[in-house]
């Protein structure tokens, strides 16, 4: 298991420093930063729509070509990027090239949480597996923005963009290669077009993963108004990555104990931890103040994002695994935007602390979700895609 989770370590590197590097590409190439938010916004409504319809491939026919396939166009997309950029193109070009190159993000997210669940067969290991995974995200959400500020600082945007598709390629290439990745086989299914969205533990756990986008987002860009409206624009990333090292310590802490609360309950609790944790930030007095309470936030968030997973692994009906995850994912990007988009708008009419307030309301959200459709997790079976109720291709979801 060490290559795929080496490969998909270094994959998602370019995935969390893509927006920053976008942004300054085409900002730079534009001079507008609305320019360059709305070529973000293209790649992030191309990622949305990708992430399911990838799955839905891998789980019919493996994960490996869909991967490699994948690399290569969005490698291609975004050196078409730079390429219309450096050379003055107009915003619907931009804009379409980038909705393709979002598309087009290897799956490596959804691929090796897939990978989990056929390789870790304890229940109880399985826990930690995906805590560890949440870990990893936040080591990349650390790293590779630091990564790519660093070679915009010595190069151009445009360079750390080509930074992010060579990690790309390198990165998913390990993860495809790999044993695992190779050996793996999705299942087939009589769900239709519907798929895992027929689940009702599914769509449950997407509203979860929405308002933890919302969350996330309106954090993010309330954070980054903190340090701007206190004269320090550039401490924003600073912030952030406070708020991942929580994050960070607080799945290492989760991942290490054997838990024994349902994993339901789990999910409203730690939900619950994940919004009262949020509540000081919005009353933050001082950029000061803003980093140990940015720290502070973070400590739920890894925990509460890897029960989730397990829960999926345990509700997504059989043969969509990957689909399913690609669906919780997506809400989670649309959740994000979403927080964003309203955090902005309220940090223009009020100020830093309503943007924070936005992502405590994801929080809020999120935990009310967890907490009242809590039966919908708690013991649905995975939708049986069988006409005749059997399942020939059984693979059991262990709850």
């Amino acid at each position: 298991m060490r290559l795929p989770l080496t490969g998909a370590t270094i994959g998602r590197l370019p995935f969390a420093a893509e927006t920053l590097t976008v942004v300054l590409l085409v900002q730079g190439a534009t001079g507008s930063f609305a320019d360059a938010g709305l070529v973000n916004a293209c790649y992030s409504l191309g990622a949305a729509a990708g992430l399911p319809t990838q799955g839905r491939i891998v789980d019919r026919i493996g994960q490996t070509r869909v991967i490699l396939v994948a690399t290569a166009i969005n490698a291609l997309a975004l050196i078409g990027l730079i390429l219309l950029a450096e050379d003055g193109a107009s915003m619907p070009a931009m804009c379409a090239v980038a909705v393709f190159a979002g598309f087009a993000i290897p799956p490596l997210g959804t691929s090796i949480r897939t990978l989990w669940s056929e390789l870790v067969p304890d229940p109880e290991l399985r826990q930690s597996a995906f805590a560890l995974d949440a870990v990893t995200v936040e080591v990349a959400f650390i790293v590779g923005p630091l990564l790519a500020a660093v070679v915009i600082g010595i190069a151009s945007p445009a360079a750390g963009v080509l930074m992010n598709v060579l990690l790309s390629v390198l990165g998913s290439t390990l993860f495809a290669l790999s044993r695992a990745s190779r050996s793996w086989r999705g299942q087939p299914h009589g769900l239709g077009l519907a798929g895992p969205l027929r689940s009702a533990g599914v769509l449950t756990l997407m509203g979860v993963g929405a308002g933890l986008g919302v969350a996330v987002g309106g954090v993010e860009l309330g954070m980054t108004a903190v340090a701007a409206d206190a004269g320090v624009r550039q401490l924003g990333g600073t912030l952030l990555a406070a708020q991942a090292v929580g994050s960070l310590i607080g799945g290492l802490a989760y991942g290490s104990r054997t838990w024994r609360t349902p994993g339901a309950r789990r999910l409203g609790l730690l939900s619950l931890a994940l919004l009262v944790s949020n509540i000081p930030l919005v009353f933050t007095p001082s950029l000061e103040a803003t980093f140990p309470l940015a720290l502070l936030s973070g400590f739920a968030l890894a925990p509460t994002v890897s029960v989730l997973y397990v829960l999926l692994d345990s509700v997504a009906p059989t043969g969509t695994a990957t689909e399913a995850t690609g669906w919780v994912l997506t809400s989670f990007v649309g959740g994000a935007s979403l927080g964003t988009g309203l955090a902005g708008a309220a940090v223009h009419a009020s100020g830093p602390h309503a943007g924070l307030a936005v992502g405590l309301g994801g929080a809020i959200l999120a935990a009310a979700v967890a907490w009242l459709w809590q039966s919908r997790i708690a013991l649905a079976p995975p939708v049986d895609p069988s006409p005749s109720g059997e399942q020939p291709f059984a693979r059991v979801h262990s709850k």
